[in-house]
C-alpha cells in the first residue's frame, strides 16, 4: 500500500495573500475542512514510498469556491511564494488521511488488484470509473477491458493483504 495519497492539484492562484486553488481529486471535498499538513509535490519527483520533510506544509485556512478549494498554506504569503506550486499535486500521508468506514476503499488500493473468479485468477483492476450510481471497477481480463459494477451483487470479498478480489455473478456481465 502507497504511503501517501493524492487529494488534490494546485491549478491556479486565488487573491494576493499567497492563497491557492485546488481541484480536488477526492470524493469527499470536506475532507479538507480537518486538513493540517499537506505535501506539495511534483509527479517526477515522487517516490511513493518517501517524501522529504522539505515539501511538508502546514494549513492555515480553508475555503471553498464552486467546486474547487481554496487553501491558504502558512509561510506561503504571496503570489510570488506561491506560484511556483502552480501545477503540483497535493498528498497527505495515509495517517492523516481520513478513516474509512468498513467496506470502503482509497481508490489507489484497488488499483492493481488481481481478481479472482470460480476459483481462477480473472484479471487485473486497472482504473475505477465514478459514476452517480456507484464506482465501477475497470477489469483487463484475457486482454478485453470488462466494466464490473463495485457492488455486493458482483464483489464476494477485498482482500488488501493477499492483493485480490473475489468476484461473484458475472455470468451477466460478461
Amino acid at each position: 500500500m502507497r504511503k501517501f495519497l493524492r487529494i488534490g492539484k494546485i491549478i491556479s492562484l486565488h487573491g494576493i495573500k499567497g492563497e491557492v486553488k485546488i481541484f480536488p481529486t477526492t470524493d469527499d471535498i470536506k475532507r479538507f475542512d480537518v486538513l493540517k499538513r499537506i505535501y506539495i509535490v511534483d509527479d517526477e519527483d515522487f517516490d511513493k514510498d518517501e517524501l522529504s520533510d522539505e515539501l511538508l506544509y502546514e494549513v492555515e485556512s480553508v475555503k471553498y469556491f464552486k467546486k474547487l478549494v481554496i487553501l491558504k498554506i502558512k509561510t506561503l504569503d504571496s503570489i510570488e511564494q506561491s506560484s511556483k506550486y502552480i501545477k503540483k499535486n497535493i498528498y497527505v500521508s495515509r495517517e492523516d488521511a481520513i478513516k474509512l468506514s468498513k467496506n470502503e476503499y482509497f481508490v489507489i488500493d484497488l488499483i492493481g488488484l488481481d481478481t479472482i473468479y470460480n476459483g481462477e485468477s480473472f484479471g487485473k483492476v486497472v482504473d475505477i470509473m465514478k459514476t452517480k450510481a456507484n464506482d465501477i471497477l475497470v477489469v483487463i481480463s484475457g486482454g478485453k477491458e470488462i466494466l464490473i459494477p463495485l457492488v455486493d451483487v458482483y464483489i464476494d470479498n477485498i482482500n488488501l493483504d493477499n492483493k485480490n478480489i473475489t468476484l461473484k455473478n458475472l455470468e451477466g456481465l460478461i
